[in-house]
């Protein structure tokens, strides 16, 4: 733990070391001898002193002059211990040295004078070793604290209760077990998961974008687009519903206002309502009787369901009958029918800019066909093609019939 603490204390211990500290220490493990002893000279020796004594050593080191093996290295040390007695600073650092010796174990600047000769490699596996360690011992620590805690709410909960305590410690062994330490959950194992983990997730983004990317490049093909042609029409004109009214035994002909009318109608209502029983209005044919019975030809004109059967290229008998149905109505069916006629009385907006037409969807899909990918200044084209789109908006509606293929896809 000791080590521990001290290479946790390191950044801020060698905030005042430097580097010519640190290869003074090299230098003076590496001799292995006094300097002063090596040179021939008193620790108080003056600088000519220093001098004549390292052009003696030269001269005697010098490989052109000694033919030893370990002459270069000796000439090399005879250098440094010069360049060391020579400048006052260093000196003292000498000096101080020779009175307490080198950094020793408890101090962290040994370990890293150690580290720094390491290789990165082997830096990094004697960090992964210590990281590993601690790390072990902090989930001993864990399991420690959690076998505190739990003993301590035990004897709360069973104060004044007497219990085995063979049987305690193994009730106790099995609740704790799944904080116990295990070797599948050291940090070596836990780094190469996670290293793992984050290659495949890594590969299956970049192939899930390479499949994005040449989905938009290749542009759907001509059945996916024949769907979504069909899609867009279906969508475009949805299909409207048909009500089927069945017109009451016995309806009595609707009052027109008109004496002459209902004399001529009134017998005709009758026999309508037996050979009408079955027909079918669509909601735009009982919107538009609406307007018609309200607007153009109200109560009191001449003619009055004759001209709108024409309107509405229906029988008089057929216009009357469904008037009639329409007095017996159901309030909430009667609403539907009049909110109806108002949406359809509602002028409407112009389309905006990203609406397409069936032809200029058409256009679209036919220039995709004659520009595929590859070609010079495609989506340029293809606006000219169309005509009444840019290429912005060329490009954004080409994104928009991709993502629609993928997801459609991606359902499937």
């Amino acid at each position: 733990m000791r080590v521990i603490f001290h290479l946790l204390l390191l950044p801020f211990a060698l905030c005042q070391w430097t580097t010519e500290d640190l290869a003074l220490y090299d230098l003076v493990e590496e001799v292995g001898v006094n300097f002063y002893e090596w040179f021939d000279i008193p620790r108080d020796a003056t600088s000519n002193q220093v001098k004549k004594a390292y052009r003696k050593l030269t001269l005697e080191w010098h490989p052109d002059r000694n033919s030893a093996p370990d002459a270069t290295e000796k000439f090399r040390q005879v250098a440094g211990i010069y360049e060391v007695l020579k400048t006052t600073e260093l000196r003292e650092k000498y000096d101080n040295i020779l009175e307490n010796g080198l950094p020793s174990w408890r101090q962290p600047l040994y370990y890293y004078r150690r580290m720094r000769k390491l290789e990165w490699y082997e830096g990094i596996l004697v960090l992964l070793f210590i990281g590993t360690i601690a790390h072990y011992l902090m989930m001993w620590a864990a399991y420690f604290e959690k076998t505190l805690v739990y003993k301590q709410n035990l004897k709360k909960s069973k104060k004044g209760k007497k219990e085995d305590p063979i049987e305690a410690e193994k009730q106790m062994k099995e609740a704790l077990q799944e904080y116990l330490p295990k070797k599948s959950e050291l940090l070596p194992i836990l780094l190469a998961r996670g290293t793992l983990t984050l290659c495949k997730n890594l590969v299956l983004t970049a192939q899930d974008v390479m499949t994005k990317k040449e989905e938009i490049e290749e542009g759907p093909s001509e059945e996916e687009l024949a769907q979504i042609r069909r899609q867009q029409r279906a969508a475009a004109n949805p299909q409207q519903p048909e009500f089927k009214f069945e017109v009451a035994q016995g309806l009595k002909a609707v009052s027109t206002n008109d004496p002459e009318m209902e004399k001529k109608y009134a017998k005709e209502s009758e026999v309508v309502s037996q050979k009408q029983s079955g027909s079918s209005w669509t909601p735009d044919e009982l919107a538009h009787l609406v307007r018609l019975s309200t607007e153009k030809y109200p109560a009191g004109t001449p003619n009055r369901w004759e001209q709108m059967g024409r309107v509405l290229n229906r029988t008089p008998e057929d216009v009357i009958a469904m008037a009639g149905k329409m007095k017996q109505m159901k309030q909430e069916d009667y609403t539907k029918l009049l909110m109806t006629t108002i949406q359809q009385s509602v002028p409407i907006e112009e389309k905006s800019e990203d609406d397409w037409t069936q032809a200029e969807q058409k256009t679209f899909e036919l220039a995709l066909q004659k520009y595929p990918k590859g070609t010079d200044e495609r989506w340029e084209r293809i606006s000219e093609e169309i005509g009444t789109k840019t290429k912005k908006q060329v490009m954004v509606r080409f994104k928009q019939l991709a993502e629609m293929i993928r997801k459609k896809k991606s359902d499937n």
